[in-house]
């Protein structure tokens, strides 16, 4: 098993053509794609005709997103909170006081495949996992015999399924089932 861990400081940013905002690819997998997008201004989304997205947030105080349509907008304002919706929907993304960083985790529309799940000492991980985001608070967890101490923005990310034990929870992570 190839299990990585991730400082997300330590992902390099790459900057969105429209000049708000920065992605970092945390892994691209032939059917899935975890990034991470820091989001400064309110700027239009790009479309991902055929993919299915789920964000979710990890610092600011939230984004808004506005579909061009005039539907109701989507609201994600509390860590461990999770919107899902088609990435060929046209979008305007606005930050809600101040800058935000949110997960984004993509796959091909109309398959199965990786869900964003919150997790909390409430709702700790039973399932085998492909990835796990610290987002609030200290967690202490094992992989097979391997200990890890997962500060907010570590990431634990593999290729295949893996059993996670948490030994310590924090107060809110990110899991990729």
């Amino acid at each position: 098993m190839t299990l990585r861990h991730i400082r997300l400081h330590t992902v390099p940013a790459s900057p969105w053509k429209n000049g708000a905002g920065t992605t970092r690819l945390l892994t691209e997998q032939p059917e899935w794609r975890l990034s991470v997008a820091s989001i400064t201004r309110p700027a239009p989304f790009s479309s991902f005709a055929g993919l299915f997205r789920q964000m979710g947030l990890l610092t600011g105080n939230g984004v808004r997103l506005f579909p061009v349509s005039g539907a109701p907008p989507l609201l994600l304002d509390q860590p461990g909170g999770v919107i899902r919706f088609s990435g060929d929907l046209p979008l305007t993304g606005a930050p809600l006081n101040g800058p935000v960083d949110v997960l984004n985790l993509m796959r091909p529309d109309g398959r199965t495949g990786p869900d964003l799940t919150a997790i909390t000492p409430e709702n700790l991980p039973s399932d085998a996992l492909l990835g796990f985001i610290a987002v609030e608070g200290h967690w202490d967890v094992m992989t097979g015999q391997q200990h890890y101490t997962l500060a907010p923005g570590d990431i634990l990310l593999s290729e295949i399924p893996f059993k996670l034990t948490v030994l310590k929870a924090g107060q809110i992570a990110y899991a990729v089932t």
